[in-house]
């Protein structure tokens, strides 16, 4: 998985060539078969890391946001160009909307197109692989001895287990992780060669989530950096870390100018800024929400940050740019659990630089060969196709689904051929988009269309608010489809307004009792 790992290691430490020396040496057949155990311990220990990393993606399709991603592909492969405002939702027809994943849409769809539901797994388990192998080569950077090197990337693997989920915010952990490694490595070799890859990074990244403002984030830090370090320490650069850092900057500007390169060119910062202007999802979304502490990976988290901290104040030498890092991701991380990745990465980098300079078996760095990557591939592989004919058959994606989201009611509603406007849930306005095109949704999970007051107002609706029967956009609905087990549900059973004509083990559908007075006509 790791093939070509040509990065640099610290002072000290052997390539793969000299550790197969040092394992294979004659000492006899007991030392000879010990060697070739620990050789398929480790390659096992790998192979299971990078399996166990696969396994969220294979089922984790019933998400409730990759449905309006994929209608948006699907309208922009009808319409052959992107949104301009937003057609899916009765509030937003004529409201300015910038569909900032468009390219991420487009892919899922074509996904979702030609495979169905294991497309859209496919698409989690690949990118959820190329993360663990990002984060792995930025551990392998530091030349750790192999003990170290797993655990500190099993940490990292298993405390982002819960973003591996058909979103695009997988690409930009991706992205976020290849611009570190490259950071790391240009500022250790003193040399920006490598980082004029990253405006072709951003190019791609401002494509596919609007999270490429983090990545610009830490250019900018990496760049401000020597003057904060003159200011609060009051030490200067060499002539060489000049010329660094001009390069850098130079960079930089060529990264921003790539983000323009986007159907919506200068607009995608205002979007940018009206989310950051939102307060109300970060208290309802559960994404969005803070870290609750009740479960391994958001503890993992917090371990590795303090350990980071720990590490940068263990060094005699301040390590600025990772405590920035570091203080960053902090704030965002347990701001919101979504942005968790941000701190991982960062403490991965002041660990594995703390790890390279302990006096512990320095110099045992474990080399990859080709053909033990090619193993070690092969049963990654072989692993996640055993496991996803049981949980990522299309019956079980299916099943997951139809579980999740309200299959029958859409369905149901289809076939009556309900037209007009259509109330629901928060959670479910992704999946109708999808399903019921002909009925605009009052909501989904595109927060930034809606505003902070009618996220409050439809989500108190149907928790039975007192104010429910005011709600306007509940008035004005010809169709509502719900949660069977809601508070409103069990409110509009005794509402004149609305008749039940349909119900499931899952959800409800209502019409307007003018509707069906219409339709009986």
């Amino acid at each position: 998985m790791i093939a070509g790992d040509t990065d640099p290691a610290p002072p000290g430490s052997h390539d793969h060539t000299a550790n197969a020396a040092i394992e294979n040496a004659d000492h006899g057949p007991s030392a000879h078969l010990g060697a070739r155990l620990r050789r398929v311990c480790r390659l096992t220990l790998v192979a299971l890391l990078y399996v166990l990393a696969g396994l969220p993606g294979l089922s984790r399709v019933a998400d409730a946001d990759i449905w309006w991603h994929l209608r948006t592909g699907q309208w922009i492969v009808m319409h052959g160009n992107v949104p301009t405002t937003d057609p899916f939702s009765s509030h937003g027809s004529d409201t300015a909307w910038v569909a900032y994943s468009w390219l991420f849409d487009l892919l899922v769809y074509g996904l979702h197109a030609a495979l169905g539901l294991p497309g859209i797994a496919l698409y989690s388990v690949v990118v959820s692989l190329g993360i663990v192998q990002a984060l792995h080569r930025l551990v392998r950077l530091y030349g750790l001895p192999f003990g170290f090197e797993f655990s500190l990337t099993a940490a990292c693997v298993v405390s982002l287990f819960p973003l591996f989920a058909p979103r695009p915010w997988l690409l930009t952990i991706l992205f976020f992780v290849i611009e570190v490694q490259l950071l790391v490595t240009a500022r250790r070799a003193s040399t920006t060669r490598g980082l004029f890859w990253l405006p072709l990074v951003f190019m791609l990244w401002a494509n596919i989530h609007i999270q490429f403002v983090y990545g610009l984030l830490v250019l900018g830090l990496a760049i401000v950096e020597p003057t904060l370090r003159y200011l609060l320490l009051g030490t200067r650069i060499d002539e060489q870390q000049k010329a660094f850092h001009r390069s850098l900057a130079l960079v930089a500007v060529f990264c921003v100018l790539a983000t323009l390169l986007t159907p919506y060119h200068v607009g995608l910062y205002r979007t940018v800024l009206d989310l950051a202007g939102q307060a109300g999802p970060f208290s309802v979304v559960a994404e969005l929400r803070a870290p609750e502490f009740r479960a391994l990976p958001e503890w993992l988290v917090l371990g590795m940050t303090l350990c980071a901290a720990f590490a940068l104040g263990w060094q005699r030498t301040p390590r600025l740019f990772a405590g920035l890092l570091l203080i960053v991701g902090a704030i965002l991380a347990f701001r919101a659990r979504r942005d968790s990745w941000f701190v991982v990465t960062a403490a991965t980098t002041i660990l594995g630089d703390w790890l390279a300079q302990t006096p512990v078996r320095r110099g045992q760095r474990y080399g990859w060969t080709t053909s033990q990557v090619l193993a070690v591939g092969t049963a990654v592989v072989i692993g996640l196709v055993i496991a996803g004919r049981r949980t990522a058959s299309v019956e079980s994606l299916e099943a997951a689904v139809s579980s999740a989201f309200p299959v029958e009611a859409a369905a149901f509603a289809e076939r009556q051929g309900y037209t007009g406007r259509l109330f629901n849930h928060f959670d479910w306005g992704g999946y109708l988009i999808w399903r019921l095109p002909q009925l605009p949704v009052s909501m989904d999970g595109r927060t930034n269309v809606y505003g902070d007051e009618r996220l409050t107002r439809n989500l108190s609706t149907w928790a039975g608010a007192p104010d429910w029967a005011s709600n306007p956009e509940l008035a004005g609905a010809s169709v509502v489809i719900g949660h069977a087990d809601a508070p409103l549900t069990a409110l509009l059973r005794h509402d004149r307004r609305f008749e039940l004509v349909h119900q499931d083990a899952v959800a409800t559908v209502f019409v307007a009792r003018r509707a069906a007075r219409e339709e009986s006509r």
